[in-house]
């Protein structure tokens, strides 16, 4: 039997029995959140604790970034997994998950749920300042895992040749992103700054490609595959890539120093397996294989040729890498991790919009006693990468137009092509450090003088000096000899009037030249 107050017509709310009162369905409704909310109150941290009590030794947070392959494949996909060689052979269950948030990856680091998370070393300064979450939270870098080769790419316009042709354009480039290192890099090797070009700040690289593709932009640096979309997009070219600059974008893992201390030998374990399963990737079956292996486990959409061909502009970073890039080897010439940091961190200090204050210094910001406390990975596959070899050069090579020029005054004794301790350590500021990050270029020295003497004198001289340059450079950072192309032009390029001294002090310059393949 029904009261009359409950057949009154009037609003109900879904899922309540329609002869009921709004109001009297308004209180069942209250009653009902009321239970769930101290549900939720006082059982999750039940429910917490007893998932943490089930989850892998290690948790870590990644991106969609196919450099994650051959540690997730050693591990038989991202869930914990006792059948894997993860565990198998090294001992430790592990969970990667995937979060392209990296607000929401800083997140879960601070609040426990994940042990580490990716990062990028030449970016990391920016988020390393020390008001910053990840500062506070002291975290560190443990392990490096790969090098970009070619997954990075500076896209121009077909009438942009040079980099001194980038004055004035527009750049489309995602701030804050590793294309924002390629691009610095790029600027700085032809004398250019952030303020000599029109820089349109995208939110990712994928806006950056889209500006480039629909023509607001001169130029882009997108990661593979969206060059080649660039490319077919319109009359476009490569200026410069990771190809290139194979030494610019290091990838790695941080986690918080309390964490690493507390867990150091789950950490030395998760380590050594992804160091094995990096070298590992030098056979190409395994490198397919990790491809298939992260397309499933990350539920990638894209083909896994396309996942194989992003693998392939890649380096992944060894054992004895890990210990050149932590500083541990006295015998390497190349670009340590300290060396990386610590100049972007002055580039990102104030440059491309950022106002930071007190970056925290690498030896803050690094932890080498994983590395350090890994002594059993040795032989060719676990050795560090070396210099990239060239072919000898040609004729063709002193014609072939420069990609960027940095001219270098180094004023010789004259009819002297000695190098002084002064001149030596001008090189090394000027030259040193492009010479390692362009590691993939080839580089034209062209010696010049003035009118002074006889043409034929004055180009062997400048020959000489410009060999002295080369020279000198390859035995302080272990270049292949091939990889220079000497010119000794003489007076038959000069820049300025040989009328005057300030003239004839121009053209006596050495031209420090960057070659494209």
């Amino acid at each position: 039997m029904t009261t009359d107050y409950q057949n009154k017509p009037g609003k109900s709310i879904p899922g309540f029995p329609k002869n009921w009162t709004l109001g009297f369905q308004l209180i069942v409704l209250l009653i009902i959140l009321a239970a769930i909310g101290a549900g939720v109150y006082y059982g999750y941290p039940y429910m917490n604790k007893a998932a943490k009590g089930n989850k892998a030794d290690l948790r870590a947070g990644f991106n969609n970034f196919v450099g994650f392959a051959p540690g997730i494949d050693m591990n038989g996909g991202a869930a914990p997994n006792k059948n894997s060689r993860m565990y198998k052979e090294f001992g430790i269950t592990f969970e990667a998950i995937r979060m392209d948030d990296m607000q929401k990856l800083n997140d879960a680091l601070k609040n426990g749920d994940l042990d580490f998370i990716f990062t990028t070393t030449d970016i990391s300064p920016i988020g390393m300042d020390r008001s910053s979450d990840l500062a506070k939270m002291s975290v560190v870098q443990f392990l490096k895992i790969d090098d970009s080769r070619g997954a990075d790419v500076f896209i121009v316009d077909e009438s942009i040749k040079t980099v001194a042709d980038l004055k004035g354009k527009k750049i489309a480039c995602a701030l804050g992103w590793p294309s924002n290192t390629l691009l610095h890099a790029t600027l700085e090797a032809g004398g250019l700054t952030e303020k000599d070009v029109e820089i349109l700040p995208m939110g990712d690289p994928f806006a950056a490609k889209t500006a480039f593709t629909t023509g607001n932009a001169d130029a882009t640096v997108v990661w593979s595959p969206d060059d080649e979309e660039c490319l077919k997009s319109r009359a476009a070219r490569v200026l410069t890539s990771t190809d290139l600059l194979p030494n610019i974008i290091m990838d790695g893992f941080i986690a918080r120093k309390e964490v690493l201390e507390e867990k150091k030998d789950l950490f030395i374990k998760l380590s050594r397996a992804w160091l094995v399963a990096n070298s590992e990737m030098q056979d190409p079956a395994k490198m397919a294989k990790a491809a298939q292996t992260y397309k499933i486990a990350f539920e990638v959409p894209d083909d896994v040729s396309i996942i194989l061909d992003g693998m392939k502009k890649i380096h992944f970073a060894t054992y004895g890498d890990n210990i050149n890039f932590f500083g541990l080897s006295t015998d390497y010439t190349g670009l340590t991790g300290q060396q990386l940091y610590t100049k972007m961190a002055r580039v990102y200090k104030t440059g491309y919009g950022n106002n930071l204050t007190n970056i925290v210094p690498w030896a803050e910001a690094s932890y080498p006693g994983i590395i350090q406390a890994i002594n059993d990975l040795q032989g060719t596959a676990h050795a560090a990468e070396g210099q990239i070899q060239f072919k000898t050069p040609t004729a063709a090579d002193e014609k072939t137009p420069a990609v960027a020029i940095k001219p270098v005054i180094i004023n010789f004794a004259t009819a002297s092509w000695s190098l002084t301790a002064e001149m030596k350590e001008k090189i090394e500021n000027q030259l040193g450090s492009l010479s390692v990050e362009f590691a993939g270029m080839k580089v034209r020295i062209e010696g010049n003088t003035d009118n002074v003497g006889s043409a034929a004198m004055n180009r062997d001289l400048s020959y000489k000096r410009a060999k002295s340059v080369a020279d000198f450079l390859v035995k302080t950072y272990s270049f292949d000899p091939n990889r220079f192309i000497i010119v000794g032009n003489g007076p038959d390029k000069p820049v300025a009037d040989n009328n005057s001294e300030e003239g004839r002090s121009a053209n006596r310059r050495t031209e420090f030249q960057l070659l494209g393949k």
